[in-house]
């Protein structure tokens, strides 16, 4: 009875195994999907996805990575996530079908069409690189970043550093190439510039919580980074005025210094 027992268990095991690694299996998948249009981000969300058709244009078709034979099991998709954030972020989008690859071109996203001028269009990027295939061949796994950018912008900016601060703390965040991590210079976080070596210091003057994103005009926007601001209980009035003015406390502390030297 224990030996059948055990050959049981492990029977089950084997299967349930087996289910996880088999790739006919088209498993909900977790990712996170952006949209970044012209000035703004449209859409900036964990999306629960898989691959299934989708409709554009009046047409409906597979969505699945087996369009033209990419794949031999189908699977979430980059344009499938797109499809599904449609509907959680109640925007629309669009796309023209082509039967020779039997994949969409991305027409139009929550009004902004595909192609204004001859450089902007609406740019597919998996993990900070330019998509190697259209978005119904392109799979995507669990936590991949999907970014879909009105820009012809190759560099999409990444922000990282501190997700705490304190006010009047200044704190230092780094603006980098995504896709290469090099430092990048130039770049705008909440109004102050990045250095050569891409560091931006930056403070807050009230608590909360604050969404800071990277720009720079040649490239793509980073992702928002939160940073909850903290009370500091240790900031005095002076402290205060040298945050808000520094001239003014330099002429105040300059002052001083003639004062006490009569």
């Amino acid at each position: 009875m224990i030996w059948f027992t055990l050959a049981l268990f492990s029977s089950l095991l084997t299967g349930i195994s087996l289910v996880l690694a088999a790739p006919t299996h088209n498993y909900p998948t977790l990712v996170r999907l952006r949209i970044e249009g012209e000035t703004n981000t449209i859409f900036d969300r964990i999306v629960l996805t898989h691959g299934h058709p989708v409709t554009a244009s009046g047409v409906r078709h597979p969505c699945d990575g087996t369009n033209n034979h990419a794949h031999p099991f189908p699977g979430p998709t980059a344009i499938a996530a797109l499809d599904d954030a449609s509907r959680i972020g109640r925007f629309a989008w669009d796309g023209t079908w082509f039967p020779r690859f039997e994949d969409y071109l991305v027409t139009m996203i929550a009004g902004v069409p595909a192609v204004k001028n001859e450089s902007d269009f609406w740019h597919l990027i998996l993990n900070y690189r330019d998509a190697p295939a259209g978005g119904c061949q392109l799979r995507v796994r669990a936590f991949d970043e999907v970014l879909f950018a009105y820009s012809a912008a190759n560099k999409t900016l990444k922000l990282s550093g501190p997700r705490e601060a304190r006010v009047g703390v200044p704190i230092t965040l780094t603006v980098t190439d995504g896709a290469t991590d090099a430092p990048v210079a130039g770049a705008l976080v909440a109004n102050e510039t990045s250095d050569v070596n891409g560091h931006v210091s930056v403070a807050f003057f009230r608590t909360g919580s604050r969404n800071l994103k990277a720009e720079r005009s040649d490239a793509i926007r980073s992702r928002k980074h939160l940073v909850k601001v903290r009370p500091n209980r240790w900031m005095s009035l002076w402290n205060w005025v040298e945050l808000i003015n520094p001239t003014l406390t330099s002429k105040l502390a300059g002052f001083n210094a003639k004062f006490l030297s009569f």
